[in-house]
Parts: structure tokens; C-alpha cells; sequence
């Protein structure tokens, strides 16, 4: 259990810090550019937010997604999803 917390912070702290590094140099240049009738940042940061959200209950479920894909046994524990 311990494990688990363990691994979700460090994919917390990735997925938070990846962004600056990476991918917001680029994001800068397209959003001025972008002339949407809802701002320039504010649907960057629509899409942005909706990836995050996306991709922290990936991780979540990372476990039971693994099993379903076809993990074998000794390698989980138990089966914890729906």
C-alpha cells in the first residue's frame, strides 16, 4: 500500500513538472497566435486541464488496466477495479 502512494506522488510531481519544461515553450507560441472568441489561454488551458485529469485516472488505474491488458498473476496482487 505504501508502494502505491509511493508511486502515484512521483507520477504527480512528473506530470506537474513536465509541463514547464517541455511542453509550455511551445504552448506559449500557439496561444499567441490562437484568436479563439474565448481568449488566447483560455482553451490551452481547457485542453490542458482535461489531459492532466485524464492522465492522473490512467494512473490511478494503472494497476487494473495492466491486468485487464494481460499481466500475469504473481505480478498483481488483486484485482481491486469495478
Amino acid at each position: 500500500m505504501v508502494a502505491a502512494g509511493v508511486q502515484f506522488g512521483w507520477a504527480m510531481q512528473l506530470s506537474l513538472l513536465t509541463p514547464y519544461i517541455q511542453v509550455l515553450p511551445c504552448v506559449r507560441i500557439w496561444s499567441d497566435k490562437c484568436s479563439s472568441k474565448y481568449g488566447r489561454r483560455r482553451p490551452f488551458i481547457l485542453a490542458g486541464s482535461l489531459m492532466i485529469s485524464v492522465a492522473v485516472t490512467i494512473i490511478g488505474f494503472s494497476a487494473d488496466i495492466g491486468y485487464l491488458l494481460g499481466d500475469a498473476d504473481e505480478d498483481h496482487r488483486n484485482f481491486k477495479g469495478t
